[in-house]
């Protein structure tokens, strides 16, 4: 078995590269990407039995993970090992095609589990996940708490019947970058118009006022960091 890992933390994936080749005796390499880019520049000569890949990169999700799941390899399995816990973001990539998803908050046993699983051709979901997905059913709400700031600000604006390009230019972003984060956020929350975006924004308490001192912002591009620090975490227990 051949795995790649690809993650832009150094200290954490070396620490899971010791205790996978420990822990897995039928590996035959790991190798570390740390950053998508580097990973698909590469996939095409060495393609690994195995993807382990983080979704954010330097504090950002990076939708640029999704170019994993095009890439021409049958053979190749994909497993999310990540420090967002979005409800939406988990569905979104079972649906795209990963075989599991865990958050590096979970047991290293878990993850040596995953891998099991998913060279049976079977999938996984870690404990925490199962819990944020069961969470998600038994409320039935949308996850306003996991957007990024830019993503908060743009629903405010569209509750404030703001025109697109004023919003643009207090948010210093592109129509098209802005034209991107209003896709993605009726994907997220599942309307199929424009309009239906806005009415959402304009329900009452649906935005509700955090604190700036407590919020941690994921970027531009979605999903709420995890509040322990996933990577010590991880690299303690494994």
């Amino acid at each position: 078995m051949k795995i790649a890992l690809i993650d832009s933390h150094q200290i954490f994936t070396e620490a899971l590269r010791m205790n996978l080749l420990t822990s897995l005796p039928d590996i035959e390499s790991i190798d570390h990407y740390s950053s998508i880019q580097a990973f698909v520049a590469e996939a095409r000569e060495a393609t690994p039995t195995l993807v382990i890949t983080e979704l954010c990169f330097n504090g950002k999700y990076d939708k640029g993970v999704d170019v994993i799941f095009r890439l021409d390899s049958e053979k190749t399995k994909i497993i999310v090992l990540t420090s967002l816990n979005d409800d939406w973001l988990i569905r979104s990539y079972m649906r795209l095609g990963a075989k599991a998803f865990l958050t590096k908050t979970c047991l290293s046993q878990e993850l040596f589990a995953a891998v099991a699983q998913v060279q049976k051709g079977n999938l996984f979901l870690s404990e925490d996940v199962q819990k944020i997905l069961s969470t998600g059913i038994t409320t039935g709400a949308p996850s306003v708490e996991y957007l990024s700031s830019v993503e908060r600000a743009i629903l405010e604006a569209l509750s404030r019947d703001e025109p697109f390009k004023t919003i643009a230019n207090n948010l210093k972003i592109s129509m098209i970058e802005l034209k991107y984060h209003r896709r993605m956020l009726m994907e997220r929350f599942s309307v199929k118009h424009f309009i239906s975006l806005v009415e959402l924004a304009k329900k009452p308490g649906i935005l509700k006022t955090e604190s700036t001192g407590n919020k941690h912002d994921a970027g531009l591009r979605g999903g709420k960091p995890l509040s322990r620090s996933p990577h010590k975490e991880l690299a303690m227990r494994v």
